[in-house]
């Protein structure tokens, strides 16, 4: 009997046994543990990677992205910047990425022993903010709030994010 997991990429992973999934999906990279086990030929298994699908292909609608919106420009590249306590800054790079301590901000986060080693996941949205989803193992808060694990939140300029116990501030440059 094979077992599986559906990630909320829509990945669907299979393994042998139970206990034996690895422990990250390899399309995005979502800790594995966090979602739960199928047995291969159980019919939620499909209906999970159809509602994933249809998340995925569904328009984003955010102000950036609306049609209207075509051809606009404001002169330069537009980055995001997480600015922590101690004056650092972390610049999100355009394709976003992970941030944490052996990631992006690996040399501003070594001295927060604290902050995970991947902490957030990171997706800009032109001028819509960001979106940020807590891969942490102790807690992410957005603006004093607990984000849920796993959970996409979008995060707009001045906001502030919690890694652990380190404040960072959300702001945009542009470059």
């Amino acid at each position: 009997m094979a077992f599986c997991k559906v990630c909320a990429c829509g990945e669907k992973i299979v393994f042998e046994r139970r206990l034996s999934f690895p422990d990250n999906c390899p399309n995005c990279g979502r800790r594995l543990v966090d979602f739960l086990t199928y047995s291969e030929d159980d019919p939620r298994v499909e209906e999970l990677i159809a509602a994933n699908r249809k998340e995925k292909s569904e328009p984003d609608n955010t102000p950036a992205e609306r049609p209207e919106d075509a051809g606009r420009s404001t002169g330069g590249m537009r980055v995001f910047v997480l600015k922590l306590p101690d004056g650092a800054e972390i610049v999100i790079p355009p394709e976003g990425g992970i941030v944490g301590r052996t990631e992006l901000g690996g040399e501003e986060l070594a001295g927060y022993p604290s902050v995970s080693r991947q902490h957030i996941r990171v997706t800009p949205r032109r001028s819509a903010g960001l979106i940020v989803e807590d891969i942490s193992k102790y807690g992410t808060l957005l603006n004093g709030q607990r984000m849920e694990k796993n959970v996409p939140a979008r995060v707009l300029e001045g906001a502030v994010l919690t890694l652990c116990n380190v404040e960072a501030e959300v702001s945009a440059k542009e470059i």
